[in-house]
């Protein structure tokens, strides 16, 4: 994939498992303090000289660290894999998502893919998405979801697991999510009772995990299940943004903290996270458009249960991401995502 031009900007306007881990890269464009200049330095007058008449020094004018994204708008994807070994990244993808952020910085559209969408896999024939990462691994999951959209260009891969996620939870000291179906869980190892019955709720320590991973119980199950997981996203980005207002130096340290909980292909390093939440402090929960890839129900293949692709939707979905422009898809299909 040929690499695109990073580019300098001077405007203020412009970061469930993997997708808070997007909180940690992408999401992290949505929050930040703008840097400021160094004082203007004044000259000492000679001990043996008249000093002369003070003149107001000109005002600096601030200046924006570079974007260390590529040019336009960038593309992420998300995977979440169900490993309990720290650190393994592997097992099933049981939370695909694309995260892409508007060319201007000031929108962030997340788009889930259920995990049993019947898709074709590049050099696999056809099968459920989540088979892509089973057989080649974060290139052929990268490669199959580029496909379903018509090449959708992802410039990164982020990936998270079990432990990774419950880690982020924590150093956010929790963070506050929109919850559409109140439930309460019981967790059977110990016989806990979690209430997920506020809306907004508030996820810290295991219970995040809890809440994204929860599917039984749910009206339209694994399909509310990837809803919570586009919530839980929205959250941690009101969050960092909380945190990056109170205390901006902690940015650096968190960011650190995040990245070694995550596996990111692509180019961007801590100095970059840091320079991107200098960028822009106007993306809010309102800028963030959540949906879903559509299908048209569910039916079986060989025996499986399987989510049916919305072949023509999907198309047009994948117009309007490779277009960098989400808006026109959402005037005509919504953000609905039950069929």
């Amino acid at each position: 994939m040929q690499a695109r031009t990073r580019r300098a900007r001077t405007g203020p306007a412009a970061a469930r498992w993997a997708a808070v881990a997007l909180a940690a890269t992408l999401a992290i464009t949505g929050c930040g303090p703008q840097s400021e200049p160094l004082p203007t330095p004044t000259a000492t007058p000679s001990p043996t000289a008249v000093a002369p008449t003070p003149t107001a020094a000109p005002s600096p004018t601030p200046t924006a660290p570079a974007d260390p994204l590529p040019d336009g708008a960038v593309t992420a994807l998300l995977l979440g894999t169900d490993s309990r070994t720290p650190g393994s990244m592997t097992g099933n993808a049981d939370a695909i998502m694309v995260a892409q952020i508007s060319a201007d910085r000031d929108t962030l559209t997340l788009v889930s893919i259920t995990r049993d969408s019947w898709v074709q896999i590049p050099g696999a024939g056809a099968g459920k998405i989540n088979a892509a990462f089973a057989i080649g691994g974060t290139p052929m999951m990268r490669d199959t979801v580029s496909q379903l959209f018509g090449g959708l260009e992802i410039d990164y891969v982020v990936q998270a697991d079990f432990e990774g996620f419950i880690a982020l939870t924590r150093a956010l000291d929790g963070f506050d999510a929109a919850n559409q179906h109140p439930t309460q869980v019981t967790v059977n190892s110990t016989g806990r009772v979690v209430d997920f019955t506020a809306d907004p709720v508030h996820l810290s320590g295991t219970d995040g995990l809890i809440y994204v991973r929860q599917r039984k119980g749910l009206p339209a199950g694994d399909l509310d299940r990837a809803e919570r997981q586009r919530a839980a996203v929205a959250g941690m980005l009101e969050r960092i943004d909380e945190i990056a207002t109170a205390d901006p130096a902690a940015l650096p340290e968190l960011f650190s903290h995040f990245a070694g909980r995550l596996k990111i292909t692509g180019e961007l390093s801590i100095e970059d996270m840091v320079a991107l939440a200098s960028l822009s402090q106007e993306l809010e929960r309102d800028d963030v458009v959540s949906l879903m890839a559509p299908i048209t129900g569910f039916g079986t293949q060989g025996g499986q249960s399987v989510n049916v692709v919305d072949t023509a939707q999907t198309a047009a979905l994948g117009d309007a991401l490779r277009a960098g422009d989400i808006q026109p898809y959402v005037d005509a299909h919504g953000t609905g995502y039950v069929p």
